[in-house]
């Protein structure tokens, strides 16, 4: 990338572009046409892209290729108009069959999540682009799906065909159970698979099914409490990582009863109060809890050892319930 000099038109006979003016489409480092530098030189960089299997013995030239599209095109969030420009080269070329078939869907993805920046009839016209590939798009689905599913959380129009697609589908992804808490759809065998999922041994996967579950599973006492299990207070962060950073899923847990412990004040201090609950020692955040060392309670805690609750009885009889 770095040895190619401003670039004129493309020969796109292939693609649904025949030739562009890369001068006049502008990125983040201003023309697409190499002359800012090669970090702006996009046609050459879906040129690299279109040949990758040639360009496998040169990692560095394919990496390099994206960096154009991944910080030209897009960066820090706000997309550019060239990015409209690159969506017919970069449907083509996975429609021709890439090695980098999973970083493409990934970069349209990114770009997807980004075209709220772009002003009105750019952003129409983005919508429209990514609408005529629905069919390609859609056929991600077992290949490429968080990418899929991240498109069409914010493409309604891909909505129908996706989960038409689900309705026959015999595997779902642990990362489509996630996205379709948002889709607000369970179709096909997908409760079926999140309840087989929130029995196996991948954690990241529970999670997934536990999140799908807590919206679209029965409301059994038992179910909710494995649900409870499999969403740790980091449920929130980690599914986001797993979704690529490219949505944030909804995460909602079930209202379980902790399991009440009989407990012994061990230290009282002005922001917070440690206690003996059978074998552990639990830190409850209560500031000016009105304890002293030594003092019986009980105290609730979570399946993931998160204190709930306290039950102080005085002398008198009096019952005080603190929730934490």
């Amino acid at each position: 990338m770095g040895r190619f000099d401003p670039t004129g038109p493309v020969d796109a006979n292939a693609h649904s572009v025949a030739s562009l003016r890369w001068e006049t489409q502008l990125g983040a480092l201003g023309p697409s046409d190499g002359s800012a530098g090669a970090a702006s030189n996009v046609p050459s960089a879906l040129s690299v892209l279109r040949h990758a299997q040639l360009y496998l013995p040169f990692p560095d030239e394919i990496d390099e290729a994206f960096g154009v599209l991944e910080q030209h095109a897009i960066r820090q969030g706000h997309l550019f108009p060239v990015a409209l420009a690159t969506l017919p080269f970069l449907f083509a070329t996975l429609r021709s069959g890439t090695p980098v078939a999973g970083r493409i869907t990934q970069l349209l993805a990114e770009y997807t999540a980004a075209s709220h920046t772009l002003e009105e009839p750019l952003r129409s016209r983005f919508r429209d682009l990514i609408v005529s590939h629905a069919r390609d798009i859609v056929r991600w689905l077992g290949h490429h799906d968080r990418a899929l599913c991240a498109i069409a959380l914010r493409v309604i129009e891909l909505r129908t065909d996706l989960l038409a697609a689900l309705s026959s589908a015999e595997t779902v992804a642990p990362v489509v159970l996630l996205a379709l808490v948002d889709l607000g759809a369970a179709p096909g065998r997908t409760v079926e698979v999140a309840h087989e999922l929130l029995d196996g041994d991948d954690e990241t996967a529970r999670m997934c099914a536990a999140a799908f579950l807590a919206r679209y599973g029965e409301r059994r006492p038992e179910l909710q409490t494995r649900i409870d299990a499999a969403l740790p207070p980091s449920a929130t962060d980690a599914l986001r990582t797993h979704a690529g950073t490219l949505w944030t899923p909804t995460v909602h847990r079930p209202v379980v009863a902790p399991r009440m412990f009989d407990a012994e004040v061990m230290f009282a201090g002005e922001k917070f109060v440690l206690v003996r609950a059978g074998t552990q020692r639990v830190s409850l955040p209560w500031a000016n809890a009105g304890v002293e060392r030594g003092d019986k309670l009980q105290v609730g805690i979570t399946v993931h050892g998160e204190p709930k609750l306290a039950v102080l009885t005085d002398p008198s009889g009096r019952v005080r319930v603190v929730d934490f």
